[in-house]
């Protein structure tokens, strides 16, 4: 529609991702509210935080018009899924690609109703609570029990969930690759994969670390177990200032071809990059030419090999305040990073909250692909069937 209102709120939430304009656009829109009350609770004994009509209008004219664009051409490849069966040489009417199928087509299911409130603006789907922003974002894919692993078994934000380590590569001539973003001196899982698949070429990359911590990676490194490289992810190559230093970073898509990885599967991709995953993954550079209006991005769609994700995903900044700006801010970003993942084709098999680390803002999520997940199919829960 057209008219004053519609434009000013257009026009407030456009500048809603800049931090500056947040001390004088947060009165702003809530002067837009019809009976001039606060738009939310700091009560802690609320379960839910209440916005008018008027900041819940606003947010919803801004999603569609400047989030859901973005996220329109989102689509699950059904098919890629649903074929995974034929495509390793089995029968389609064999037992195997038919206990396949009946397992893809319920995990389909539940997927599609992801999709659909994916689309939503976040009013409709959730409440203010950057602690309950990702809670929306549910496992679609059940890995096996006994390929379902915590990779190593300890406690700590080190470990990641891995769905069929030992299944990794299974039938295919090369080599398992493992690429490692962010790890704050930090090289446990690293170490456990390499113990488990030493024929596994793992790379870690980190900007940030001190002196100590670079010491404690090159040993590591010298033992064979890894190659570090002194760089960090990001949605541009270049340099970004990490707190008091300034790191050199690349895209992902510049990584692959620099290391020589181009055409290679990435088998596992651990993404622990303290909220530069959004930014990151949805570029150019990243995983976004998965998205049908995207495909233009690169001429090569990098997440179609990408075997599994372990991520850290971050609900919001710590300190920020439960604003409407911020929660529409919190929810774009996080609806654009999982609609890049589905659009490649990766399913979610485990989310936890973080309990070490986030402040109550941080989710571990872990999705897999279709040839990673029917490995695990057919050696884990019907390998008399499959006979991999």
């Amino acid at each position: 529609s057209s008219g004053r209102a519609p434009s000013l709120l257009r026009i407030i939430m456009q500048c809603c991702y800049g931090p500056l304009w947040l001390s004088f656009l947060l009165p702003l829109l809530l002067l837009t509210a019809s009976d001039g009350s606060r738009a939310l609770s700091h009560n802690k004994k609320q379960s839910q935080t209440r916005y008018s009509s008027a900041v819940r209008e606003a947010v919803n004219r801004s999603w569609y018009d400047d989030v859901y664009p973005a996220l329109a051409s989102v689509q699950f490849p059904e098919e890629k899924w649903l074929s995974a069966c034929v495509q390793s040489g089995k029968p389609a009417a064999s037992s195997c690609c038919r206990a396949w199928n009946v397992k893809v087509k319920y995990s389909l299911a539940h997927m599609q109703r992801q999709l659909a409130q994916l689309l939503q603006p976040p009013t409709n789907r959730g409440v203010g609570d950057r602690k309950k922003t990702l809670s929306f974002f549910q496992p679609d894919w059940n890995c096996s029990g006994r390929a379902l692993e915590r990779v190593p078994e300890k406690d700590g934000d080190g470990p990641k969930w891995v769905c069929g380590l030992d299944e990794i590569g299974l039938r295919r001539p090369s080599k398992c690759l493992v690429y490692s973003f962010g790890s704050n001196g930090d090289t446990s899982f690293e170490e456990a994969v390499k113990k488990r698949r030493p024929d596994c070429e793992i790379f870690t990359f980190d900007p940030t670390l001190s002196a100590s911590a670079m010491a404690k990676v090159r040993q590591v490194e010298k033992s064979g177990t890894l190659t570090f490289v002194n760089k960090g992810l990001a949605s541009k190559d270049g340099s970004m200032v990490f707190g008091n230093l300034t790191g050199a970073v690349s895209t992902l898509h510049t990584f692959v071809r620099d290391l020589g990885h181009d055409g290679r599967e990435i088998d596992i991709l651990k993404v622990d990059i303290e909220s530069s995953e959004f930014d990151a993954i949805f570029s150019s550079g990243g995983l976004r030419s998965c998205m049908a209006a995207y495909r233009d991005d690169q001429p090569d769609v990098l997440g179609d090999r990408i075997g599994q994700v372990q991520i850290e995903v971050h609900g919001s900044k710590r300190g920020d305040p439960r604003t409407p700006i911020r929660y529409f801010w919190a929810n774009a970003r996080a609806a654009k990073l999982f609609a890049t993942f589905y659009s490649c084709g990766l399913m979610t098999f485990s989310e936890e909250l973080n309990i070490w680390g986030g402040f109550g803002g941080c989710k571990e999520f872990s999705l897999v692909s279709s040839s990673q997940a029917f490995r695990v199919f057919a050696t884990k829960e019907s390998p008399g069937e499959c006979d991999y």
